[in-house]
């Protein structure tokens, strides 16, 4: 009897980070680590590659680690400052993203907060021993600026589902300054090409059946990465890539809107997400995407940060007054992107359905477009 109550404490996850998501089959492990690619320099050595995964595990009663540990980055000998710098690096993206200060700005009651989230466990378990499988492999690509964890929760999330999901740095070519996404597809497409290839090794992964997502620019290196003759990947989701609300002269997303003009159009099925707010304008992606099946999402209550872990993770360490309903539309959004999968990846039937039919009540709205034919 005391051992299942502690399973069951175990398990139980955070209501500061799960909120009402309902907890998948299976234990959450999560490990970290460097591997180095020599086919690129980087400092005049081969560039790392930081490879965080989450992935279904067996039980255990080793406690969950705390958030503080998505913080920390392997140590790669190769290159012995790296560690130090895309750590700082990645806490101040954090502070950025929850309280929009660097670290050093934080008052004493946003101090106290960050202080309790980098205490608060999570749902993985460092290391646990990974369930035979194989899973389905999901690749994720944050935005600029962004960092390797910062939609923990939707990771977690998806893991308890039966799906491993892994996550990157992206990290500038340039040794000085560590950011990502700096470079575009040039320098993430290879990135993601080389981690795909590594999924074919971990014997619990069936890096066949792989799935991209992608934040923001991240979404749009992702919606490059879908359209070139290397990409394994059979389904696509794209969290606000910012493409749906500019016009089409737009000199910022100039360099995308080209690119994607001269890619081969994928036929993949494909989740499109952007906010409700500003009307967005999907038929952008028209000519682009018109091989592949796709949905129109539309999250109410949410701005662009709030697709992430980190968004409503701000206003509820912060406890602003509509904390509940951006959390209530980040579930939604992280439920759907399940369904998703659960249907491209699993054919699912179920699932299929339930996206085709959606609930007018829902904070997402989906709007299906088949491939016209």
């Amino acid at each position: 009897m005391l051992a299942l109550l502690l399973t069951a404490l175990a398990e139980a996850q955070d209501p500061l980070l799960w909120g009402t998501l309902d907890p998948g089959p299976y234990a959450v492990g999560f490990r970290s680590s460097m591997v180095l690619d020599g086919s690129r320099k980087y400092d005049g050595k081969a560039r790392p590659i930081l490879l965080d995964i989450w992935y279904p595990a067996s039980k255990t009663l080793d406690a969950p680690i705390v958030y503080e540990e998505y913080l920390r980055v392997p140590a790669v000998s190769a290159h012995p400052w790296f560690k130090d710098r895309l750590e700082s690096f990645i806490r101040e993206v954090v502070s950025d993203d929850l309280f929009h200060k660097k670290i050093e700005a934080l008052n004493n009651d946003e101090r106290a907060a960050f202080e309790k989230l980098l205490a608060t466990r999570t749902a993985a378990r460092r290391d646990a021993a990974h369930l035979p499988g194989p899973f389905p492999v999901v690749l994720y690509h944050s935005g600029a600026a962004g960092s390797s964890e910062d939609n923990s929760v939707l990771f977690e999330y998806l893991a308890s589902h039966g799906y491993v999901l892994v996550s990157s740095a992206f990290e500038s070519p340039f040794p000085r300054f560590v950011g990502n996404n700096i470079g575009g597809i040039k320098v993430s497409g290879p990135d993601l090409d080389f981690i795909a290839q590594q999924a074919h090794r971990w014997p619990y992964a069936d890096a066949v059946q792989l799935a991209a997502i992608g934040h923001s620019a991240g979404a749009q290196n992702m919606l490059q990465w879908i359209g070139s003759r290397k990409c394994p990947a059979l389904a696509f989701v794209s969290l606000d890539t910012t493409l749906e609300y500019s016009p089409e002269d737009f000199q910022g997303h100039k360099l995308v809107r080209d690119a994607i003009q001269k890619l081969t159009p994928p036929r993949i099925p494909v989740l499109l997400f952007a906010q409700t707010r500003k009307k967005p304008r999907f038929s952008t992606f028209d000519r682009y995407l018109r091989e592949a099946p796709r949905y129109e999402a539309e999250a109410a209550e949410v701005s662009h940060d709030d697709f992430l872990t980190h968004g409503f993770l701000g206003r509820a360490l912060m406890q602003t007054p509509n904390a509940e309903k951006v959390r209530h539309g980040y579930e939604e959004i992280c439920r759907t992107i399940r369904a998703f999968l659960d249907a491209s990846l699993r054919a699912d039937a179920q699932a299929a359905h339930s996206l085709e039919q959606s609930d007018p009540s829902s904070p997402v709205s989906i709007r299906y477009r088949p491939v016209e034919r």
